[in-house]
């Protein structure tokens, strides 16, 4: 039930409602991260990339799916390659990728005037997983790159909106409606 709803929202034609305070977050970042699943794309992720501000810093991955979208949408991103890093698998490189850019976006919002972390999970969060500052605590292969990304930014302290009508971890968020919650982390000192 939970797939087949997340699977009509995510190919409707009209975009979900995407509430004004996401809209507003986005729009007023001086840093924005995209991450997200490489086969569901809902329809607003246009509608986000959008709301971005024309002098905002974008970091945004190398996959398909919602990565690909936003790269066509959004001019100017700094788009994190896996071939770029040195590991023994795909899978490392993935790792080290999301790594990066989670970095990217938590070091540019204090430089650029404050950041935010979009994600488009496809599934929910694994079990387990938890905000930490540290990578290898998110990352440690429990099954959801962009669970593990949100993750990681929110233990850097960065605010991070998820597009999630399945529901979200309890880690603190807040609903803001038609499937969006915000989680807004108190900045971390390491």
């Amino acid at each position: 039930m939970v797939a087949s709803t997340f699977s009509s929202l995510a190919s409707a034609s009209v975009c979900p409602l995407v509430p004004a305070s996401v809209l507003s977050l986005v729009g007023g970042a001086g840093v924005v991260g995209f991450s997200g699943s490489r086969s569901v794309v809902p329809a607003c992720v246009s509608a986000v990339c959008g709301a971005v501000s024309s002098r905002a810093l974008v970091g945004v991955g190398c996959a398909s799916g919602v990565d690909s979208v936003v790269r066509a949408s959004v001019c100017g991103c700094s788009v994190f390659s896996a071939a770029s890093f040195a590991a023994s698998s795909w899978a490392g490189r993935l790792v080290l990728r999301s790594v990066a850019l989670v970095r990217f976006v938590a070091s540019a919002s204090s430089r650029a005037g404050g950041g935010v972390f979009v994600v488009f999970p496809s599934a929910a969060c694994p079990v387990g997983l938890v905000p930490s500052s540290s990578s290898s605590v998110c990352f440690r292969g429990l099954g959801s790159g962009s669970w593990a990304s949100a993750a990681f930014a929110a233990g850097l302290g960065v605010p991070v909106v998820v597009f999630a009508p399945f529901g979200v971890p309890s880690w603190g968020f807040s609903s803001v409606g038609s499937g969006w919650w915000l989680l807004s982390p108190a900045p971390s000192l390491f």
